[in-house]
């Protein structure tokens, strides 16, 4: 499999881990993969996936991670923090995309893409044809509007920047500062996780870390990422929950705590590792504090 196959296959692996996906969307991940794996042109499979509604924000995100991918100086000192930056941005146009396909969708809009058009080929005063597909007309236009994409991509990716930026107000996102963000407290968390094993905490010693949790998962949340802000969310309302004396702490306590910490660190560094026992185990105390709630 050649560098772009490989780079862009892997950043949807790593975006996805970073959603909450049902069998269904989990399916539809699958198939997207299939399809970028298996196609004989990269480029021009996401040239087609930007002409087609449902995939074309989605392709467009892709079509920048093979342009780095083609570029003849990339920085391969750098080239794993870039990594992260292009799967990242991923994550929402991912989310959008499975919010609005479905597996069979998703294989009807592919297989519209993989249907050959009539090839001509001109032999003196005669011509050879290929077997027409039976949607012939449907595939004539699908290529016409394919081309008239092609020519209005910079128009179309400027408009899209135009509107985004209205809608956000911020500058361009920067991973390397949320990265920094994110990571600069959980060396401290893991420290206060022992301590609470061993003895009782006072609540002023807890306060900044409550605040610095509830800061972090509202910037998660802003990015859009899903699982980081239900990881901070879960820790944060636990320790409000120690504060008030209004659940115990124990070992499981602890370790689901843990849990958040090591899912954080695996989403944020793009880990491509299992994770589920501990996000499960994450999850099992976010209910646990919802049923609590008092």
């Amino acid at each position: 499999m050649d560098f772009s196959k490989q780079f862009i296959i892997q950043a949807i692996s790593v975006a996805s881990n970073n959603l909450r996906l049902s069998s269904d969307k989990i399916e539809a991940v699958a198939i997207l993969r299939e399809q970028i794996m298996l196609c004989d042109n990269l480029e021009e499979s996401i040239r087609k996936m930007k002409s087609k509604t449902e995939l074309s924000k989605f392709a467009i995100k892709l079509w920048e991670a093979f342009q780095f991918t083609k570029s003849a100086s990339i920085d391969f000192l750098r080239l794993s923090d870039l990594f992260k930056e292009h799967s990242h941005i991923l994550v929402m146009e991912l989310s959008n995309l499975l919010d609005v396909v479905t597996p069979e969708k998703l294989r009807e809009i592919f297989n519209s893409m993989n249907v050959r058009e009539e090839i001509s080929v001109s032999l003196g005063y005669g011509a050879i044809k290929t077997e027409l597909p039976s949607n012939f007309i449907a595939s004539k236009m699908e290529y016409i509007e394919e081309n008239q994409t092609k020519e209005d991509v910079e128009r179309d990716e400027l408009k899209e920047d135009l509107i985004l930026g209205e809608v956000k107000g911020t500058s361009k996102f920067n991973f390397d500062d949320f990265e920094e963000v994110i990571l600069k407290p959980i060396s401290k968390l893991e420290n206060l996780l022992k301590v609470l094993a061993e003895r009782k905490v006072e609540d002023e010693e807890l306060i900044p870390f409550i605040v610095e949790m509830q800061k972090n998962a509202e910037f998660s949340e802003e990015i859009g990422f899903e699982v980081l802000t239900e990881m901070h969310t879960i820790f944060y309302t636990a320790l409000i929950k120690i504060r008030d004396k209004k659940i115990v702490i124990d070992r499981n306590l602890i370790e689901s705590l843990r849990a958040c910490l090591i899912v954080i660190v695996a989403v944020v560094r793009g880990k491509d590792v299992n994770i589920t026992n501990y996000l499960n185990k994450s999850e099992n105390l976010g209910r646990f504090l919802k049923i609590n709630k008092g």
